[in-house]
């Protein structure tokens, strides 16, 4: 069974020179999250639905499906600033537009 998003975000990709990815991501990239309510890391998978690739600089639009989804949904909120990881840190930053039910 295909998990429902759980929220839409507007992402921003650090350039590679500020630690950003390397390389280009498609739909389905996973990225750990992190919510300034708590120092647990959320494993999420991303899906780009104007674009096929993402490039390291880009700002653009996900959905965001938490892939372990103990969080609290209900501590989510429009406006609400995080920051996103892989293995090398920090790659990036968001601000959620919308909380899906």
């Amino acid at each position: 069974m295909k998990k429902r998003p759980h929220f839409k975000a507007l992402m921003t990709y650090n350039t590679t020179e500020d630690g950003g990815i390397v390389t280009p991501v498609s739909s389905g990239f996973r990225a750990s999250l992190k919510f300034a309510f708590e120092s647990k890391l959320y494993i999420a998978s991303q899906a780009f639905p104007e674009t096929e690739l993402v490039f390291p600089g880009d700002i653009i639009n996900a959905e965001i499906t938490l892939i372990s989804d103990d969080i609290a949904i209900d501590q989510l909120y429009e406006g609400m600033d995080f920051e996103f990881e892989d293995q090398s840190g920090t790659i990036g930053s968001g601000v959620i537009t919308s909380v899906y039910s």
